[in-house]
Order: structure tokens, then sequence, then C-alpha cells
């Protein structure tokens, strides 16, 4: 097995593939230069995304916790959902398909559509992708003026 030691911190480290204890390989199997650039400016990416991630955390947690349950909770809105609207509500948040859900649950595709449907209509959601925002907690992009 031949490990690469690419460094996005360091774009002058040698492009030298490493076997897994640390010892640099021959010359010979060296790899291309320019997957190590790739392989670096991928690490590049990712370290954007950890900061990013680390600035919405911190912005989060610093945010005062609301007094009162905000609109878009959904948490007692789980409540209101029957046991099987619960549990294709649950497996749609794994992010599986509607037909997956269907086989996971032994149920007809038709019927997890008329679940999920029955969801959506309880969390006043127009969608799949809105429901699972209203869950986590994400607020309204247009909230309704009677809120």
């Amino acid at each position: 097995m031949t490990l690469l030691h690419v460094s996005a911190a360091d774009p002058d480290v040698s492009d030298r593939p490493t076997t897994p204890e640390g010892a640099a390989m021959p010359e010979d199997q060296s790899c291309d230069p320019d997957i190590a650039r790739s392989l670096r400016a991928l690490l590049q990416d990712f370290d954007e995304i950890i900061r990013l991630l680390h600035i919405l955390l911190r912005e989060r947690d610093s945010s005062p916790a609301p007094s009162a349950p905000q609109s878009h909770s959904s948490g007692n809105k789980i409540e209101s959902l029957t046991t099987r609207e619960g549990e294709v509500f649950h497996l749609l948040l794994t992010g599986m398909s509607n037909r997956q859900i269907g086989r996971t649950l032994g149920i007809a595709e038709r019927t997890v559509k008329n679940n999920l449907h029955s969801v959506y209509r309880k969390f006043g959601v127009a969608g799949r992708a809105e429901a699972i925002a209203r869950h986590f907690g994400t607020p309204d992009q247009n909230p309704s003026s009677d809120s």
C-alpha cells in the first residue's frame, strides 16, 4: 500500500509517497505532480469547508436561546404524527428515497407518498426539503405575515 503525503498548509512539501509507517518510497514510485497538485487543492477546499463549519457552530453556540419556541420548530409537530408517519419521516431524514423507505418498512411507495403528504400538511410545509429544514430548525425564508 502506497500513501501520498500531501499537505494543504505547505505547498512546498515533497510529493514523495510514503509507506503506512512513514518511510519514503523510492523515486521511481513517486506520484504524478498533477495528481499531487489536485490532491493539495482538494485538501485546501476541505480545510475551507471545515473552517466555515467552525464559524457556523460558533455563531450557533453564541446565539441567545429563544425564550419561547419559534414557529419553525417541529418538535411539537412530530408528536402529532402517527406512528407510521413518524417512521416514514425519520427515514426521510436519513436521505432515503420514497422507494427505499417503502422497501425498509415493507409498504408500497404510494403509501410512503401519502404518509409524507400528511406529514407536510401537519408541518405546514410544501415538500421534503422544507420539512427537513423545519425539523433541523432552519427559519422560514419567507415568513407569513400572520406570524
